[in-house]
């Protein structure tokens, strides 16, 4: 009987520590692998949820001028308030009463939802505000993904759902502040209140050089430049 064993116990422990080493180098190789594919997930999901809570934000301006024209959320549609913003996302109004409402927006797996007009908008569902979860901007899945900034038309326009809920508790613009509105919306940006009365106002921002301003009325008046002197 021939045997396959190696003669001499040194190619033994050579062939035995080749084995380890090879090993070593695939687990490794896997663990990577599944590090980056868990990136990747979080980076998918990070862009999702930016998506859906943009969605939300830039859809309130609409939501109030619907408020403005009726005096009731009642009766509000995705199609009626296209009628006043054409740029309204695939959201779901899920309820809509006198004083209030509740419209979700989905993304692959992620979903938020705003329930009622002085409201922070929630990471979850209409049919669960309770267990709802802030969208923390500056969380490592956030932080990783590459969603783009936003320019200074699209970060003033997302600032009129607050100051139009300011107007609502107040029955006026006067008085509002940027530390106000942030009790109202966590993620208000750091635009300048140029004027601000009874029934009018003017904001601008800058972002990256160039500025806007919006002015009321009419709501989601925004332009390119500076508050008219």
């Amino acid at each position: 009987m021939i045997s396959n064993a190696p003669r001499h116990p040194l190619a033994a422990i050579v062939l035995l520590l080749l084995a380890v080493a090879c090993g070593a180098k695939t687990q490794k190789h896997e663990d990577t692998r599944a590090h980056e594919n868990t990136l990747v997930r979080k980076q998918a999901r990070a862009r999702e949820q930016a998506a859906v809570v943009a969605n939300i934000r830039a859809s309130v301006p609409a939501i109030e001028a619907y408020w403005s024209d009726n005096n009731t959320y009642s009766g509000m549609s995705r199609a009626k308030l296209r009628d006043i913003d054409l740029g309204i996302a695939d959201l779901s109004i899920v309820n809509a009463r006198e004083r209030t409402y509740c419209i979700e927006a989905i993304a692959g797996e992620s979903r938020a939802f705003k329930n009622g007009p002085a409201a922070e908008i929630m990471l979850g569902s209409c049919s669960d505000p309770k267990n709802g979860k802030h969208y923390d901007t500056t969380s490592p899945e956030d932080s990783s993904s590459s969603t783009a900034p936003p320019d200074a038309t699209t970060a003033l326009r997302a600032s009129l759902a607050a100051i139009e809920a300011y107007h609502m508790d107040h029955n006026t613009y006067s008085g509002m502040t940027v530390s106000k509105l942030r009790k109202i919306d966590q993620g208000f940006p750091a635009l300048k209140i140029v004027s601000a009365k009874k029934e009018s106002y003017c904001v601008e921002i800058t972002v990256d050089g160039a500025s806007s301003f919006a002015k009321s009325p009419p709501i989601d008046n925004t332009k390119q430049g500076h508050c008219p002197a």
